[in-house]
């Protein structure tokens, strides 16, 4: 019988066997994709308006609440920006 290992980058269970948990998305956000697309629209706001930035993340099928309220109400975002619209660290 074949004994077939995980891979380099598998994150390797705890002590008790249960599988690790995943590692966390940026802001806090369960899918990965979709919070970069998100990152991607606020770049866009700050360099091509908020026209652009909507219909961008229109077109990468974010949720309309979510654009309402990255785009018009940036104190609710989960991570903070600054003017360009680029991600600082906390």
């Amino acid at each position: 019988m074949e004994t077939i290992l995980p891979s380099s980058d598998a994150t390797p269970p705890d002590p008790q066997g249960r599988p690790a948990p995943a590692p966390p998305t940026p802001a806090g956000r369960p899918d990965h994709l979709t919070a970069q697309k998100v990152e991607v629209g606020i770049i866009l706001q700050a360099m091509l308006g908020t026209q652009a930035a909507i219909e961008y993340m229109h077109s990468n099928a974010i949720n309309h609440r979510v654009v309402a309220r990255v785009l018009h109400q940036p104190e609710l975002r989960r991570g903070r920006h600054d003017a360009h619209g680029i991600r600082v660290s906390m």
